[in-house]
């Protein structure tokens, strides 16, 4: 492994039956980048944020996080906020009692953060998430999974739902975490 790359897919191929969702592909991130993967919907972008999360295992070729495989590493799952296009959350939480449970699974979970960002973003922490349109529901996972202050921060459809304000502050506090912290950002989306 070059020793500058975060994240090296290496020929990486995955089938499902009846269909070969990626086909020999090699991607690879440096420490501080902002890469995008664009494409039309099945056309096998989901499928690579899967393998870097480490929810699938790769049929053939090599996954690597700083050198490591992720598939059951939960050392280097640790280290990814993933924010996918349809949020999972528990039915009846309020976004305090899902932050409260990121708090107890991820170590690096930053409450001044937390704090900040929702003073900055403005969203009800006692409101439960599921009341909650998906634009604001995207809002709160970001608030979420950014106070991690997470290594690698991928995201599917990343301002989906939210008007241009919004946007624009996400992509702030995004960039802001690049430069101050050398974050790696992997955005999806099926817009060019």
């Amino acid at each position: 492994m070059a020793e500058d790359f975060v994240i090296e897919m290496l020929h990486i191929t995955k089938e499902f039956p009846g269909i070969k969702a990626n086909d020999d592909i090699t991607l690879q991130l440096r420490k501080g980048e902002v890469h995008a993967l664009l494409g039309e919907n099945g056309a096998g972008k989901s499928t690579i944020i899967r393998h870097m999360t480490g929810i699938y295992r790769q049929d053939s070729g090599e996954l690597l996080i700083d050198g490591a495989p992720v598939f059951e590493n939960p050392a280097l799952k640790s280290r990814i906020a993933y924010i996918p296009d349809d949020i999972f959350y528990f039915s009846n939480a309020t976004i305090q009692e899902t932050a409260n449970f990121y708090r107890s699974v991820y170590p690096s979970f930053d409450n001044a953060r937390f704090k900040k960002l929702g003073e900055l973003l403005e969203l009800d922490p006692k409101r439960q998430m599921r009341r909650l349109s998906k634009g604001m529901q995207k809002q709160a996972a970001f608030w979420i999974n950014v106070s991690l202050h997470p290594d690698i921060l991928i995201l599917d459809e990343p301002v989906d739902g939210l008007d241009p304000v919004m946007r624009r502050q996400i992509w702030s506090i995004v960039m802001s975490d690049v430069a101050e912290n050398g974050t790696t950002v992997l955005a999806q989306s099926a817009r060019a």
